[in-house]
């Protein structure tokens, strides 16, 4: 079938225009109960996802605490040894060499020390040795410089206390980057030292990478000066690398969540990486200067959302399909009643009148139309046969009064022609009269008594056939007025 003329059915068919409203209106409602539903229901949904985004941001947090923590343990337990011992720099150094020994992840063990600590030792001096190539070297100096004003070492010994150091551009070891867990050594109560152990930040980020909870969930920390000492993207571990990324992502929302986050507040945002919109969830991590971070793909936390979106789509397409199919079928079908009086009136205007729609058994308004209609049929064919009858009967009387009006004309005009006849025959009387009476006046002086007397018999017996013949034609006259009387 053509397009136009589908299109043409689908424009004049009643059924099919109020099939279509209704589709309309159920559309409209679908659409206006389901977007509000699936809004609610987004909102929910991203309230719980966040919940579990905070929930991962906290075991992410708590597998970095377990991975420093136990390093933090390691580094205490030789601190321990080792101050037991200051007073012996061989049995020191014995005790450092011992640790990097039996620890692979560390990567280098130093113990520097105040000058003047050791008579013996003249200026600075550090016990340190880190692994390079896969063995192990000992070095005097950090960084190729000395470690005095360093921050591991010079922090540590104003702090007093045990100290995470950031990572610097030039703190390598065997070429990766590293951070330094630092412990104040004390000899007799005074602070004449410190003990630190690096790692590398590529182990650290392997060690908790390994622990994500999915493929497309990661995790990062960040110190305040902007760079990574955790990131699944190893060539960002480097100092300010965050402030970097500013530059690769220009844009404002970017900005402002990075200057939070090294801010130390904690809260969530929804960024746009490339295309790629994702959730990252930040807090600080513990009592340190560093915050943590998560950032979850939204199609990792919406993605049973959307995909249940689209099945709903697809649902409510075929249910009003369904539905519209449905009232088509059942408005057609209720309005087949109509669809007869309409091809049953095109039948009455074309004339034909003897085809009778047949009683309806619906008691609706359809149903009261059709057996009016109906009735209106009869009523009509009744007054039609009843008009055929009367015409018929005109039609008789008609050819009677034709009839009439035949023998009518034919009497006229046979009276017409006897009227004629009688005139004719009056001519020669009156001829004969006005011959007499003109030879009277001519020549009455000359003629006889005898004469005259008889041309005057001749002109009385003239007058009676004139006479005779008028009478003849006033009685015809006579029925001829009495007839059209």
């Amino acid at each position: 079938m053509k397009p136009k003329k589908v299109l043409y059915i689908l424009l004049s068919s009643f059924s099919a225009k109020l099939s279509m409203w209704l589709g309309m209106f159920v559309a409209m409602l679908f659409l206006a109960t389901f977007s509000l539903m699936f809004y609610y229901a987004r909102e929910a949904v991203r309230e719980e996802s966040l919940g579990k985004a905070e929930d991962v941001l906290d075991k992410f947090e708590i597998t970095i605490g377990n991975t420093l923590h136990e390093k933090e343990v390691i580094a205490k337990q030789a601190h321990w040894t080792i101050e037991q011992c200051l007073d012996d720099p061989r049995e020191v150094e014995h005790h450092v060499l011992h640790v990097l020994d039996n620890m692979p992840d560390i990567i280098g063990v130093a113990a520097a020390f105040e000058p003047g600590t050791y008579p013996d030792q003249q200026g600075d001096f550090m016990i340190y040795y880190h692994r390079n190539r896969g063995k192990i070297v000992k070095s005097n100096q950090f960084a190729g410089e000395s470690y005095m004003h360093q921050p591991w070492y010079d922090e540590t010994k104003q702090k007093d206390s045990d100290y995470w150091s950031d990572p610097k551009e030039d703190y390598r070891t065997d070429g990766e980057p590293i951070i330094s867990y630092a412990i104040p050594l004390k000899m007799k109560g005074k602070t004449v030292g410190v003990f630190a152990i690096d790692i590398s930040l590529y182990w650290l980020t392997r060690a908790v990478d390994s622990k994500r909870p999915s493929s497309t969930m990661y995790g990062s920390m960040v110190t305040k000066n902007g760079a990574f000492i955790i990131h699944p993207d190893t060539t960002l571990l480097k100092p300010r690398a965050m402030f970097r990324m500013m530059d690769m992502f220009p844009e404002n929302q970017y900005s402002y969540l990075v200057y939070k986050m090294l801010g130390g507040e904690r809260g969530h945002a929804l960024i746009d990486f490339r295309g790629n919109t994702s959730f990252v969830v930040y807090k600080p991590y513990g009592d340190t200067e560093w915050a943590i971070n998560i950032v979850c793909p939204e199609e990792e936390i919406m993605g049973h959302y959307n995909h249940l979106i689209s099945l709903m789509g697809v649902i409510v397409f075929v249910a009003i399909l369904t539905i519209v199919a449905f009232c088509f079928f059942f408005i057609h079908r209720q309005l087949n009643p109509l669809r007869v009086l309409e091809r049953s009136a095109k039948r009455m205007k074309r004339g034909h009148y003897n085809s009778i729609v047949a009683q309806s058994w619906r008691k609706d308004e359809v149903g009261s139309l059709t057996n009016s209609f109906a009735a209106m049929q009869l009523s009509i064919k009744k007054h039609l046969s009843q008009i055929d009858q009367q015409k018929e009967q005109l039609n008789q009387q008609n050819k009677a009064l034709n009839e009439a009006n035949d023998h009518i004309m034919e009497a006229e005009r046979i009276k017409i022609a006897f009227l004629q006849n009688m005139t004719d025959q009056m001519n020669e009387p009156v001829m004969e009269i006005s011959k007499i009476v003109n030879t009277l006046a001519a020549h009455h002086q000359e003629m006889e008594h005898e004469q005259i007397v008889e041309m005057s018999n001749q002109m009385d017996a003239t007058s009676r056939i004139i006479t005779n013949l008028l009478e003849r034609v006033l009685e015809v006259s006579t029925q001829k007025q009495e007839e059209k009387s």
